[in-house]
This record gives C-alpha cells, sequence and structure tokens, in this order.
C-alpha cells in the first residue's frame, strides 16, 4: 500500500520490519525488491529477489520481477534465464512470457 502512495522509504521500512521478524519472508523481500528498483537501488533490488528465490526456489513472482527488471537494466541474458525459470515453474504464465518475449526482441532474437 505504501507502494501504491508513493512513500518508498516507508515501505522499506516497513519490509524490514517483517524481514527482521522473519528473515524467511519471501513475499517480504520480493516487495522491497520491487520498492527498492522505483527507489533506482537497482543491485540491492536484484539482491532481493535474490534473497526470495533462496528462500523459495519455485517463487515465480520474484523470477518474474528479477526478469523484468534486469531487462530493464540491459542485462538481457539474464533477464532470459529469470523468465525461463518463471516459466518452467508455471508454463502459462503470461506475464513472463511476454517478458521473455519483449527481451528476446531487444536482442534481436
Amino acid at each position: 500500500m505504501l507502494n501504491n502512495l508513493g512513500k518508498y522509504e516507508e515501505a522499506i521500512a516497513a519490509y524490514d520490519r517483517a524481514i527482521k521478524i522473519d528473515p524467511k519472508l519471501e513475499d517480504a523481500w520480493n516487495n522491497k525488491g520491487e520498492t527498492l528498483m522505483q527507489l533506482h537501488q537497482y543491485e540491492e533490488a536484484i539482491a532481493a529477489f535474490d534473497t526470495a528465490i533462496k528462500i523459495n526456489p519455485n517463487y515465480l513472482f520474484a523470477y518474474n520481477n528479477k526478469g523484468r527488471y534486469l531487462s530493464k537494466l540491459k542485462r538481457y541474458e539474464e533477464a532470459i534465464a529469470a523468465f525461463d525459470k518463471a516459466i518452467q515453474i508455471r508454463p502459462d504464465y503470461q506475464p513472463a512470457i511476454e517478458g521473455r518475449k519483449q527481451t528476446l526482441k531487444q536482442l534481436g532474437r
């Protein structure tokens, strides 16, 4: 909710409090990653997605978000790998399918 209001710093603080209580809250890590991207803290965001994935290796949304943001950072091969993992987890997940397609287009494939 704080993200939707543009209160990114407050959102980060809230996610950090949740993570301090339970470091294995993959949703908190994933959401923190999305918020960090809004603040242009790209490497920290990717690390947050990676932490969510480490907690839950089948966490579809973290792979998809990682792919989206890696693509925005023009790290296309890494983005494709993240989208591929999301699609492996759920073959019909359209956001990952579309993200992969758009990323391949950026590479001229």
